[in-house]
This record gives C-alpha cells, sequence and structure tokens, in this order.
C-alpha cells in the first residue's frame, strides 16, 4: 500500500509540473501580448496544480488530511477569484468537510469555510459559511456570516439608465443570513418537500459618497437605504429538492421559495416583504463511464429566478442583474448592480460537457429584467446574455470545479471574465 501511494503520489506531481511548464509558456506569451486579465486567469491554475501535488501527498501534511473511508479532510488553500465587481481577489481560507454519521458515499458532506478576501479594488470581506445536515440528512442548517468593507458603484434604481449615472461609494456591512430546513417527509433533505426558517439580518452603512451624486442629495429620502441602516426579518419557505449532488447537480429538481417580513419589532430599520421563487432543473443525457475521473458529464441546467420586493426595501438590498447575496450568479456579463430594482426575475441555461481530462466546457445564455412592480415588468427591454466557460475538476469525486466564464451582455455590451470554486447555479 505504501509503495502504490508513493507512485501515485510521484505520477501526480509529475503531471503537474507538466501542467506548470504548459502555464508558464502561455503567462510568459500572455504577459508579453499584454493580456493581463488573462494572466490572472491562468494564475489560478497554478494554484490548482499546485493543490493536486499536497493533496496527493501523505495525509500528515498541514494542507489536507483526508480520509477515503469518512469522507473527511481539511484544506488551508488561497484561493484567487476574478468578477467585475471585485476585480482580482485573493481569499485566504480553510474549509473543513465531512461526512455525515451514519452517511455513505452518496451522502451530501457538511462544509465549514472561512476566509478573508481581499481585492484589488479595496474590498475587504470576512466570511464563515457553514453547510451542515443532520438526522440521516433530514435537516439541513446553511448560513453565511459576513463582515466587509466594499467600494461599489452605484447607477441608480431602473432598468433603462445611463452609464453616465456611475457614481462611487463605499459601504460596510455586518450580515447574518441562512436558513434551517426539516424533510417533511423523513426521507431526506434531497427526496422530497422541506419547510424550513428564514432568517435575515443585514446592517449596512454608507461609509464613502460622491458629492453632489444621487447618495449624497441633502433633504431628499427619493433612495430608500441613502443613509444607511438594519434589515431584519425572520420568514417561512419550503422547497422541494431532489438534486443528487448540490454543489453540481447532474439530476433532479429544485423549487425553493421564500417569504420573509422585514418588521420594526425586530429593530428593522426597513419595512416590507420580500418572496423569492428559485427553480433549478438538471438533465444529463451522457455521463461517462470514467465519470469519476473527470468529474464531467453532458448535462444541461436551467435556472428561473423572482425576488420580488414591497415596502420599504434599501437600494442595496434590491433584486439586481449581477450575483446576488443568495450567490447565484445571475446575469454574467454585467456589472452587479448596473440595473437594480424592487423585482427581478430572470431565466438562463447553461450546457455542460467533458473536455479532456479534468477539463470540461460550458456554454450559457439567459434573459431577464429589473421592474418596481409585477405590473411595471417590462418584456421589451429584456436584458439579455450569453457566455462560455471553463471548469477544471479540483476534487472529481466531489464535483468541486474551478469555473472560470467569459459572459456578454447584449443591452450594455460589457464583456466580462469570472472565475470561483463554486458554479454559478
Amino acid at each position: 500500500m505504501v509503495a502504490t501511494s508513493s507512485k501515485a503520489s510521484r505520477v501526480s506531481t509529475q503531471s503537474a509540473s507538466r501542467i506548470n511548464t504548459v502555464l508558464i509558456a502561455l503567462v510568459h506569451y500572455l504577459y508579453t501580448h499584454s493580456v493581463p486579465q488573462l494572466v490572472l486567469l491562468i494564475a489560478v491554475l497554478f494554484t490548482i496544480s499546485a493543490c493536486d501535488i499536497l493533496h496527493a501527498q501523505d495525509t500528515d501534511t498541514l494542507s489536507s488530511q483526508v480520509s477515503a473511508a469518512t469522507r473527511q479532510g481539511w484544506r488551508i488553500i488561497p484561493v484567487p477569484s476574478y468578477s467585475p465587481e471585485t476585480s482580482f481577489a485573493l481569499t485566504v481560507g480553510g474549509v473543513y468537510y465531512y461526512s455525515q454519521h451514519h452517511g455513505n458515499a452518496t451522502s451530501r458532506l457538511n462544509q465549514i469555510f472561512g476566509g478573508i478576501q481581499y481585492t484589488l479594488r479595496n474590498q475587504f470581506v470576512v466570511s464563515v459559511l457553514p453547510e451542515l445536515y443532520f438526522h440521516h440528512e433530514n435537516i439541513r442548517v446553511f448560513g453565511q456570516l459576513e463582515i466587509s468593507r466594499f467600494p461599489d458603484f452605484f447607477y441608480g434604481i431602473g432598468n433603462d439608465l445611463p452609464e453616465s449615472n456611475r457614481e462611487p461609494f463605499s459601504i460596510f456591512r455586518a450580515a447574518a443570513i441562512g436558513s434551517f430546513w426539516i424533510s417533511l417527509n423523513g426521507q431526506g433533505i434531497r427526496n422530497g418537500i422541506n419547510a424550513g426558517v428564514r432568517f435575515d439580518i443585514d446592517y449596512q452603512a454608507i461609509t464613502e459618497r460622491q458629492p453632489g451624486g444621487l447618495l449624497s442629495r441633502e433633504h431628499t429620502d427619493t433612495i430608500p437605504g441613502r443613509q444607511g441602516g438594519l434589515l431584519a426579518g425572520i420568514g417561512l419557505a419550503i422547497n422541494y429538492d431532489t438534486r443528487d449532488i448540490a454543489v453540481c447537480a447532474r439530476r433532479g429538481e429544485l423549487v425553493d421559495i421564500r417569504l420573509v417580513p422585514y418588521s420594526r419589532l425586530l429593530g428593522s430599520t426597513f419595512e416590507g416583504w420580500r418572496a423569492t421563487l428559485s427553480a433549478h432543473k438538471y438533465i444529463t443525457f451522457h455521463q461517462p463511464e470514467n465519470q469519476d475521473d473527470n468529474g464531467f458529464a453532458h448535462t444541461l441546467a436551467i435556472l428561473w429566478f423572482t425576488d420580488l420586493t414591497t415596502g420599504n426595501i434599501p437600494f442595496f438590498r434590491m433584486g439586481l442583474l449581477g450575483q446576488n447575496v443568495s450567490g447565484l450568479a445571475v446575469a454574467r456579463g454585467y456589472y452587479g448592480g448596473r440595473f437594480r430594482d424592487k423585482m427581478i426575475s430572470y431565466a438562463q441555461a447553461e450546457y455542460r460537457f467533458p473536455l479532456w481530462w479534468r477539463f470540461g466546457g460550458v456554454i450559457f445564455a439567459g434573459t431577464g429584467n429589473v421592474a418596481p412592480s409585477i405590473e411595471q415588468f417590462d418584456f421589451s427591454t429584456l436584458k439579455h446574455s450569453i457566455g462560455v466557460g471553463l471548469r477544471f475538476a479540483v476534487v472529481p469525486e466531489e464535483r468541486i470545479h474551478l469555473r472560470i466564464d467569459l459572459g456578454y451582455g447584449l443591452a450594455t455590451q460589457t464583456l466580462f471574465p469570472y472565475v470561483s470554486f463554486t458554479e454559478a447555479f
């Protein structure tokens, strides 16, 4: 067993060395041809290949301790990423994952991630994201705890805003958002209907404004949240979940419905309601026999996301095109917050397919809009987006992938790259 493990380690190290040789040549070419964004994307793969070497070493290394029998381990690694909202970002953190008590090879993993992120736009984020399962996967607890300082851009509220509206501002945030789910049929969270409680505690303060800008005009309150404040609510949620693996599903459905009231009784500065519908569908047409080797299959993923708010909801928690607070990447190709309002409805689909070894590809398209209400939703000004992507299977057996996407927003004619370790949806 020791000889076999040593041989596997040498093979993995040699493979990573060959990859690094190719990547060095690519980076040199891209750098000399002045393509800085692509240099950043390629640099991510250096980190991944290094992680492969660490993963192949003995289990007493500091970076990784994994037990195949219990599906348990932890890692401390730098995680590079890129999005138009952050530019290049580096998260230094750790993830601890372990199988459920009495679980098996198909059970979902418990995961606790904690990290500190810093970006080239001087954004600073400290976050902890637990996802835990109990009682034979009949109970799920998910949370997002965050403290951040986030310089950003504000364009106004609406679906028809000129680029000249753009103004810088900075916001401080302290938030605790999450949910508690219970399986109603006792067959597990991913085997039917689940009911739960949704909590949303989100304090944000505007720390910097553009003089004379939309957020600094005196004696006007046309923009809710212009002075910052606390958004606090607790509501109910119900969903239907049959996905095989939550982090990168190939089969099944997820329909998630949430209704959260925000009330001054909870200390909220703002009062109103939020209703959210998120519907996912995953269809696999062909799954290679060596799926454990590359982690990919021919899969069609479809998402319809609608978020509707009423009352006095602050601008910083309105629906927007771009990644939302739940982590869904909606409308890749648009700057997050370029269009925002009290309602968003967006549909997108992507086709995922294997390429070679641990690499996979993606093509995607979507359309939708923001509006002040359902009655005022304008189908004539839909915001379309299209794009392509590349995937690298970091941990194939758990479908943990590096995601590199190029999204194009047709309404604004903008092309943005995205790098992340999670699927868009």
